[in-house]
């Protein structure tokens, strides 16, 4: 990885001597253009405010969150899928109302737009198996807990248990039942913002969640318009988390052409 930076970087260099600083988000046709994360934080180090070390923490957070949390959110969901076929029709029933029979399926994304169902199934599946189960936060002054009264003391690390608080029957009654209309516009304006937390929350969230829910809706409509997702039912996943919630002996499903 530092050698794609420091590669990245000779190449910035090279644009900025031939055209300029100020002419590097421009394209040829003068146009303004899209400049890449790594860009940004590249022209950020030129002016002393990241090292290589910096950026390389910040690329790695990315490709982390960018690919393993969200093959872990595919995999799970379509395991929900497939031990949930009346849910998985409802799904495709939906598919056929925003998209062309004939369609090879190419979603736009003012279809994935539309698919308010999916969105729904897939907030479900976030729910009940987290791709980041838990997460830490410091505590850098004292914080008193409203309910409780205990104090969270200045200089102390804090997990948030995302597992935990999602399988909580105060606020998920009959947790462990796969049901998406709890995401319903109506359900979900009955709980705490904070109830839900697959991609934490705060000013400190998940920069990437509308990206990740843009690219789970788009994935799983392709292999709902296409296949049935059927059952392994000799299989049970055995879920482990380190950073990322998994399966030890991944997730076996099957496929069934659509006619």
């Amino acid at each position: 990885m530092l050698q794609v930076i420091r590669y990245r970087r000779e190449d910035i260099l090279k644009i900025s001597e031939t055209l300029g600083d100020a002419t590097f988000d421009i394209d040829e046709l003068g146009r303004r253009r899209r400049v890449a994360f790594l860009d940004l934080l590249l022209i950020e180090a030129r002016n002393g405010h990241f090292s290589d070390a910096n950026i390389r923490e910040e690329v790695d957070t990315f490709m982390f969150e960018g690919h393993d949390t969200t093959a872990s959110a595919l995999s799970f969901t379509m395991f929900a899928l497939s031990r949930h076929q009346d849910i998985q029709e409802n799904v495709f029933e939906e598919l056929k109302t925003v998209f062309d029979s004939s369609q090879s399926l190419e979603p736009t994304m003012q279809q994935i737009s539309e698919l308010k169902y999916l969105e729904m199934v897939v907030k479900e599946s976030l729910r009940m198996y987290p791709p980041v189960p838990l997460f830490y936060r410091d505590i850098h002054q004292d914080e008193k807990l409203p309910t409780t009264g205990h104090v969270l003391p200045a200089g102390s690390l804090t997990e948030v248990h995302v597992f935990g608080i999602h399988r909580y029957e105060a606020l998920y009654p009959d947790p462990l039942r796969f049901d998406p209309e709890r995401f319903s516009t109506e359900e979900s304006a009955k709980r705490h913002p904070y109830a839900y937390l697959p991609f934490s929350a705060g000013p400190r969230n998940c920069i990437g969640q509308r990206f990740a829910m843009l690219e789970l809706k788009s994935i799983i409509s392709k292999v709902v318009w296409n296949f049935r997702i059927l059952p392994d039912l000799d299989f049970e996943p055995q879920m482990s988390w380190k950073l990322v919630l998994k399966s030890e002996n991944g997730v076996r499903l099957r496929l069934e052409q659509r006619s």
